[in-house]
């Protein structure tokens, strides 16, 4: 049974209570749709580049974002498919977030897929790691340190059950939101269940996990973000709770204290964002746009897809072609999206990415 051990210290608490009063002022600030839209695809395109570039990719963020628009990038085929393959996965977690339930073991495989596919051996992907493996540091002219030593391979499987139950448990205990994601992520990596890509699918699954808690920030929060802007920072944090190797004992209070304060910076940022696209700014009651539940359903799939189809909204609302077609209609005429080609061709973008 997984039962993690940790103080809130005034550091965690102080961080945990400033992130709630600017979550409460994040949801109650009304923002146009195109804007809000605009920042959550802004978002996906950072965490696609941030999470990537964590784990050693060299794609620039200009980069990423013309290779996800469906440009050419002059890049290695690895760099290319590492970000191809996440921003699938964040479309993929982006359809997990509607879901209520708890984070599940298909949710995981299926998302660790997505991730390493085309990078390692199709035999490990979506399957826990057959050996024991070693966190290692590059000192550089060809020698190796070992920075952390991941429990036996034989312990994943229950590990992560473990680790599932205690998730199921932690909403009925009423842990916060943020406590817990910070937990998941670190008992995540901690356990190194596969044998690539922990780090992103930690990433991932965090994320998935704040969504599902409606702790999302209107989905423009970016935590990859901080760990990225001093990488060993975010290494030694996870070493320093972890240790040498793995103990059943680990104290997360040092980790949750590192969590917190990033998440608080992340917070800030999208507090600023929201603040200076409000409707504060709005001069006109005509400009300010209030979107029906399909019309928003409709904003939600462009920011991650970054385009869509009239036969895409007869899929994602279960509307008749003619249906999705007036939908679409209206948003157009609202000016919120743009119209591209034309006959079977025909798709719509938002206004203003052109």
């Amino acid at each position: 049974m997984f039962e993690p051990k940790y103080t809130i210290t005034a550091t965690t608490l102080s961080n945990i209570t400033e992130i709630a009063e600017i979550k409460a002022i994040v949801e109650r600030s009304r923002v146009l749709p195109l804007n809000e839209a605009q920042l959550r695809r802004q978002a996906i395109l950072r965490m696609a580049h941030t999470s990537t570039s964590i784990e050693g990719n060299k794609l620039a963020q200009f980069e990423v974002g013309k290779l996800l628009e469906g440009k050419l990038v002059r890049a290695s085929h690895k760099d290319i498919l590492e970000v191809e393959n996440y921003y699938k996965a964040l479309q993929e977690l982006d359809k997990m977030s509607k879901r209520k339930s708890e984070i599940t073991l298909p949710e995981i495989l299926t998302l660790h897929k997505m991730v390493i596919n085309g990078l390692v051996e199709s035999s490990k992907t979506g399957k826990f790691r057959p050996a024991d493996v070693y966190v290692v540091d590059d000192l550089g002219g060809g020698k190796e340190k070992v920075r952390f030593r991941a429990p036996d391979a034989t312990e994943v499987s229950d590990m992560i059950s473990d680790l599932l139950e205690w998730l199921e448990g932690a909403k009925k205990a009423s842990i916060h939101p943020v406590v817990k994601a910070a937990i998941l992520h670190l008992q995540f990596v901690t356990i190194h269940p596969f044998t690539d890509g922990n780090g992103r699918l930690a990433r991932l699954l965090t994320q998935l996990q704040l969504y599902r808690d409606v702790w999302d920030f209107r989905k423009i929060l970016v935590l990859e973000d901080y760990y990225n802007r001093d990488r060993m920072s975010y290494y030694n944090a996870e070493n320093y709770a972890q240790g040498d190797k793995y103990q059943k004992d680990m104290d997360f209070t040092s980790w949750l204290e590192y969590f917190t304060k990033g998440f608080l910076i992340e917070a800030r940022k999208v507090l600023e964002q929201i603040q200076s696209i409000g409707f504060g700014k709005v001069s006109k009651k005509s400009e300010q746009i209030f979107l029906d539940k399909d019309e928003l359903q409709i904003m939600d799939f462009l920011t991650t897809t970054g385009r869509i189809t009239s036969d895409d909204v007869s899929d994602v609302l279960n509307l008749s072609k003619r249906a999705a077609q007036l939908k679409l209609k209206k948003l157009v005429s609202s000016k919120l999206l743009h119209v591209q080609g034309s006959g079977p061709s025909t798709y719509y973008v938002l206004s203003n990415s052109r």
